[in-house]
């Protein structure tokens, strides 16, 4: 059953711009992007997200606590759950998201309660429990979501969003971002008891609920009410209008000589040539719903390459055997297995080099990468369903590292989660 309560969230002081002092979660920042939030504003949140000064977690550590001695950021008295509307465009299309933060208490994924989708890697979570042992903070939340199968929590939230907002302020675009404070005892007890019937699903931070839980088991104690048990989550539901998912495509940095390519892609896939990015999503999207489809640009042929897979039983032998039917259906299996394990030839130690295979959300940049010669080829994926996120994440199994990207991320410095006491 799982245990969603109010916490008593460290935020920014009342008058702050919140459009100046929120960051990405740091597993999106460039070293460009960290430079730009450093001069936005003197108390980003990127300081304690992702500091860029020597020790960066002492460096984090100092920053935290002079910014709650100085007023910067203040405790709530009281404990509460927070209400996140948050407008965001794609695509020339506006979207409107609803997130619940709260404090959820930390499952093993053997228990049930709390399930992931996707492999991690291990270099995020040495540092992500570093940053914890120096702040004793959830910065980041666990981006979660839940079924809402009877619209009992629904109608919960779009109560607690006619209330008068904690702090309300518009992005870069221009548009609506609403925090409200959620203080009602009936209305918690609603939430909260909606919600322990919900099995929930890691959306975003695998890494960061890892991280939880072995910061969690270190920590000396008896289990039960430590603050240590809980962490930071983000819940949305997954009939939520804008929990939007984006496909992650591949990038390899390696030269692929194109027609041996093309000829070795030609014994699994039929292969038609389409002038441009729109109309190979376009079609990729329509073909889709009942093929394994991916677009394919080389460096050096001008023309990109839209791959439908002919028979998926005939790429059975490039799959892991343990793993189940629905699984072996993903395209972000048949893409890493398939494609650039079993095709092309790369290693699982090149696979897993930043150097030699890269990811974007983003089908028009990857394809510029390639006409740049910075990739040799551009691998692009249709976007994964919610329900099939759902789907594999129930079967308990993992789809491979970067399989989808819940667009936007959920930003950084609107709530924080003490780990300390007062």
């Amino acid at each position: 059953m799982a245990d969603v309560r109010p916490f008593e969230s460290v935020r920014y002081a009342p008058a702050t711009d919140l459009s100046r002092v929120l960051c990405p979660p740091f597993d999106t920042i460039s070293p460009a992007e960290q430079r730009r939030l450093y001069d936005l504003s003197p108390v980003n949140a990127v300081r304690l997200e992702l500091p860029a000064d020597g020790d960066r977690y002492q460096s984090a550590a100092r920053t935290l606590k002079a910014w709650l001695g100085d007023g910067v950021l203040v405790r709530d008295k009281a404990p509460a759950f927070y209400v996140f509307q948050q407008e965001f465009r794609h695509a020339d299309v506006t979207y409107r998201r609803t997130v619940l933060f709260a404090r959820l208490r930390l499952e093993p994924w053997e228990n049930g309660v709390v399930l992931p989708h996707e492999r991690t890697f291990s270099a995020p979570k040495v540092d992500r429990l570093n940053l914890l042992r120096a702040l004793r903070l959830n910065t980041s939340p666990v981006f979660l979501m839940y079924a809402d199968a009877r619209l009992e929590i629904a109608p919960l939230l779009s109560q607690a969003l006619g209330e008068r907002p904690a702090a309300e302020f518009a992005d870069a675009q221009g548009l609506s971002q609403r925090l409200v404070r959620v203080d009602d005892p009936d209305l918690i007890a609603a939430v909260s008891g909606g919600l322990s019937g919900e099995k929930l699903y890691i959306a975003d931070g695998h890494h960061r609920y890892e991280t939880a839980l072995a910061f969690r088991d270190e920590s000396a104690g008896a289990a039960g009410e430590r603050p240590e048990e809980f962490a930071l989550a983000a819940l949305a539901a997954v009939g939520d209008p804008g929990l939007l998912v984006l496909p992650i495509h591949r990038l390899v940095g390696v030269d692929l000589p194109p027609a041996r390519a093309l000829d070795s892609l030609r014994r699994l896939f039929d292969i038609d040539m389409r002038p441009s990015v729109h109309g190979l999503l376009a079609e990729m999207a329509a073909r889709g719903e009942t093929a394994n489809v991916f677009g394919l640009a080389i460096h050096g042929l001008p023309d990109l390459y839209l791959l439908t897979l002919r028979d998926p039983e005939a790429a059975d032998h490039y799959l892991p055997p343990e793993r189940s039917p629905a699984w072996r259906r993903l395209d972000a299996a048949i893409a890493d297995h398939v494609i650039l394990r079993g095709i092309f030839g790369l290693t699982e130690g090149r696979m897993e080099d930043i150097r030699t295979v890269w990811y974007s959300e983003d089908a028009e940049a990857a394809v510029a990468e390639v006409r740049s010669g910075r990739a040799g080829c551009a691998l692009l994926l249709n976007p994964l369903p919610p329900p099939r996120v759902l789907a594999v994440a129930d079967a308990g199994e993992r789809m491979p590292q970067k399989s989808t990207f819940f667009y936007p991320k959920i930003p950084t410095g609107l709530v924080f989660n003490p780990l300390f006491e007062r």
